[in-house]
């Protein structure tokens, strides 16, 4: 059994049906993520007995990228191969008073989201739970070379969140876990395209910070660029934002600027209603291109008018600053699925 797909409640049981006592979940979990132990004979206030025996029922594989890619910003794009050869990728976005890691939870993404390269390139399978948290291990080891620490977690690398829930939320258990990771939740966003049934059980479960991929203000627009929306169309998703419990955080609008199709006044102030709605922040993102896009990125002059217009209409509007875009680690451009 792989102890990186386990919480530690779990980990609790396994060891107690394996007549071991219940603290060492605890014991084993700090060695493991706080210093960093990856072999059982190291665990020295463990009896040499009980390390044997651990060895035989657990193993311990921390995850190594395959290839780092430093872009000229300083953001890194760390890309893993997985057993099966697929190859995920995660990036590490430094700023002056934060590290932002964007975290993958698919090899490819099977919602074909017309702006995303990751989309473009097909889906292959969920990631397990030690995929997951070993993406922000080794992203932590990566960072500690240049004297950073990452601070915040965004679920928007590749893949849909949400399709790969129970995975997610172990791995969100052992993020927030004091003796794991430690990471307050209010350092977790998780984004979403709109699974809207999920939405409402994510904020039954979990009490991280909500990001809604949004990127068209009507049904029409968004069934031409996202084809989830066909499932889950504007009204089932708003309804389930309306059920997430806002505790610390507003939720979050993406909405990506596409030339001459969702960068019109009329878009804004359509966008401006429904994040009034929520008092929601919005990130404006300038659209990152790849080989093969159906779009053009909007001259950042119409993303500045645009911008403007939610600010009179007292919307907190941001523009996000694309980062990584000369290593492919930019919003919607990641995807090596395999070599």
């Amino acid at each position: 059994m792989e102890i990186f797909d386990i919480t530690r409640k779990n980990l609790e049981s396994a060891l107690l049906d394996n007549g071991f006592a219940k603290f060492r979940a605890t014991q084993i979990t700090q060695w493991i993520y706080q210093k960093r132990v990856f072999s059982f004979d190291e665990m020295s206030n463990i009896s040499k007995d009980d390390r044997a025996k651990l060895a035989e029922l657990f193993t311990i594989t921390p995850m190594q990228p395959e290839e780092v890619f430093t872009s000229s910003d300083g953001t890194q794009k760390l890309a893993f191969k997985l057993s099966d050869g697929n190859v995920v990728e995660t990036v590490i976005i430094p700023e002056e008073t934060r590290c932002t890691l964007c975290v993958s939870t698919q090899a490819g993404c099977p919602l074909h989201c017309a702006f995303c390269r990751t989309g473009s390139l097909g889906f292959k399978r969920d990631l397990t739970v030690s995929e997951i948290t070993g993406q922000v291990l080794a992203a932590q080891i990566e960072a500690e070379k240049s004297g950073k620490r990452i601070t915040n977690l965004v679920f928007m690398g590749m893949g849909e969140p949400l399709l790969n829930f129970e995975n997610l939320l172990d791995a969100i258990d052992i993020l927030l876990d004091d003796f794991c990771f430690n990471f307050s939740n209010r350092k977790i966003t998780v984004s979403t395209s709109g699974i809207a049934d999920k939405i409402v059980e994510l904020g039954e479960k979990t009490k991280v910070n909500l990001a809604v991929s949004l990127h068209a203000v009507t049904d029409e627009k968004r069934n031409k660029i996202m084809p989830i929306n066909k499932k889950y169309p504007l009204s089932a998703l708003l309804r389930a934002i309306d059920s997430y419990p806002v505790t610390r955080k507003m939720v979050v609008l993406e909405y990506v600027m596409l030339k001459n199709f969702n960068d019109t006044p009329e878009d804004a102030e359509k966008l401006a209603k429904i994040a009034k709605r929520y008092d929601s922040k919005v990130n404006l993102i300038p659209f990152n291109t790849f080989d093969g896009a159906a779009f053009e990125p909007t001259p950042i002059k119409k993303i500045i008018d645009f911008q403007n217009i939610l600010i009179a209409k007292n919307v907190t509007a941001l523009i996000r600053k694309s980062r990584g875009g000369d290593k492919l680690a930019a919003c919607g451009q990641l995807g090596r699925v395999k070599n």
